[in-house]
């Protein structure tokens, strides 16, 4: 798999990668947030929260009424579906381009952190989903998993970041050894 994208990665699509990530950030997060907010309302998101409680999940939930229990599902299975496929391919480019022909054995094994990020950021979608689908009925455990995987989420997505901070470094420092 790793032979595989850095066959497949190039300087193009790693700029490609920044484009579509600018574009997301500056254009469509926005009106997400926007709309969210008009049709959603409530007491915050489990999506921007980075620690909740499985009660606090289920305050979230019935804070946002059926119809915006309704519109928070809907989002997570549109929207939400492509914004992990943006940030991955942008961070993912990035580690693999930056860190393709360095030899320092630690470099492959950050290519998998925006992967982790994503998945993470899937499952989170996945047992939220279940939790506002579900509403009233209370299933605790569930969300406290919901709670554990968005932290999760936040964590990898943060160290995927620091990741490519990482392998730029390595970069430069392979750079002027070698």
């Amino acid at each position: 798999m790793k032979r595989f994208l850095e066959s497949k990665i190039n300087w193009k699509l790693a700029c490609l990668s920044v484009v579509i990530f600018a574009l997301f950030i500056a254009l469509i997060l926005p009106k997400i947030s926007e709309y969210t907010e008009e049709n959603i309302g409530g007491t915050g998101s489990p999506d921007t929260d980075m620690m909740y409680t499985g009660e606090e999940l289920y305050e979230i939930a019935e804070s946002y009424g059926e119809d915006g229990r309704e519109t928070y599902v809907y989002l997570r299975w549109t929207f939400d579906l492509i914004w992990p496929l943006v940030y991955t391919f942008f961070l993912l480019s990035f580690i693999i381009i930056l860190g393709k022909d360095i030899k320092y054995k630690f470099i492959k094994p950050l290519y998998m952190m925006p992967i982790i990020s994503m998945v993470m950021d899937y499952l989170e979608n996945t047992l939220v989903t279940v939790v506002m689908v579900g509403f009233p009925k209370q299933m605790l455990i569930l969300g406290s998993i919901a709670s554990v995987v968005s932290l999760l989420k936040w964590v990898t997505l943060s160290l995927a970041f620091v990741c490519v901070f990482v392998v730029a470094g390595a970069r430069l420092v392979w750079k002027m050894t070698d």
